[in-house]
């Protein structure tokens, strides 16, 4: 598909592109950052990626319109993105472990539910479900798993009362949202005093994504529109009022998929006949043997040590709305938990 811009009335997609800021601190200048592959085919043209100076965040050039992004996001997409969900629980604990931490019951929203996984985690527990999820059949299941309240349809056209929400959760959507700083804006609105928004995006400053570059997993062009930093988040939530009490790069790694695309990448350059590579397909019993004892041991180091630097491949936040008694805000992990999380990513 032809990476163009239509020229009418004010879409979403205009406002960001003919900003020529950034989209989260309002930084007026930007760095042109590098050329970045259409993930979707090997050899098809690329896309531009600008950079903020300031905060580092880094966003998409120039994106297709979202008439045309249903393209990129067809059955086999949201069939992967619900089956990842689905298949284990093992994330859903840990989103829940770190919530509870200041909320233990309540009203919840997920924002991007897709088939509903977490909430149907948390179905029969102390929580009332709601969840907004884009793709009406997607929606349809959702409901039927979960019993919540499910809105079809884009976060910027639901219209929650204010104050509804002891907890908002968004989990790897943010980068998929054209308008970040308008999401935001509702978020506050829609949580109560004191309620807090998780949120769980790629980290552009990662080791991995300097490394890889634009081979990096984590970029999924032209999906992803934004790449956050730990300083554009957090001025994100600054900027509608939004307090930070937890931002850390807990254990992951990426690695795996990058090298995939990069050898994509490197037979595309070559004109080597080659079929792009399905990240989603259920691997061999020989490679999950080989990936299982690669993960115990220097995969699950690297991602350790690479957790604690601040540098693993995502950023998992969570920011209170105030106007209630502040919650005391979470301390780095130290050296100390190093050996708790190889454990974890193991």
């Amino acid at each position: 598909m032809a990476n163009t811009m239509t020229n009418v009335g004010s879409t979403v997609d205009e406002r960001i592109v003919r900003s020529r800021g950034c989209p989260c601190c309002g930084q007026s200048s930007f760095t042109r950052w590098m050329q970045v592959p259409e993930r979707s085919q090997a050899g098809a043209s690329g896309y531009e990626l600008l950079r903020c100076p300031s905060c580092s965040h880094t966003w998409l050039d120039n994106p297709p319109i979202p008439e045309e992004m249903s393209y990129y996001y067809g059955p086999n997409y949201h069939r992967a993105i619900s089956h990842a969900g689905e298949s284990s629980n093992k994330r859903w604990i840990r989103q829940l472990r770190v919530i509870s931490k200041y909320k233990v019951d309540g009203c919840i929203l997920d924002i991007g539910c897709s088939s509903g996984a977490f909430l149907g985690y948390l179905r029969g527990g102390p929580w009332k479900l709601h969840g907004i999820e884009p793709s009406l059949k997607t929606a349809e299941r959702a409901r039927a798993m979960t019993g919540a309240d499910i809105f079809a349809g884009e976060v910027e056209n639901a219209t929650f009362a204010p104050n509804s929400f002891d907890v908002i959760t968004c989990s790897d959507v943010m980068e998929h949202l054209y308008e970040p700083s308008e999401v935001f804006r509702k978020v506050q609105s829609w949580l109560k005093p004191g309620g807090i928004f998780y949120v769980f995006v790629p980290n552009i400053k990662s080791w991995e994504a300097r490394i890889f570059r634009s081979y990096w997993y984590g970029l999924d062009s032209p999906r992803h529109l934004h790449h956050y930093s730990a300083e554009s988040l957090a001025g994100l939530a600054r900027s509608v009022g939004l307090r930070q009490v937890r931002m850390v790069t807990p254990p992951g790694r990426y690695v795996e998929q990058s090298t995939w695309i990069l050898l994509d990448g490197l037979a595309s350059r070559a004109g080597v006949s080659w079929t792009p590579s399905n990240l989603t397909a259920e691997p061999g019993i020989v490679w999950k043997v080989l990936r299982k004892a690669q993960r115990l041991s220097v995969g699950a180091l690297y991602s350790a040590v690479a957790s604690y630097c601040g540098a693993g491949p995502s950023l998992q936040a969570v920011f209170q709305k105030t106007a209630a008694p502040d919650v005391e805000q979470e301390k780095p992990v130290g050296l100390q938990d190093l050996t708790k999380l190889v454990k974890v990513s193991a």
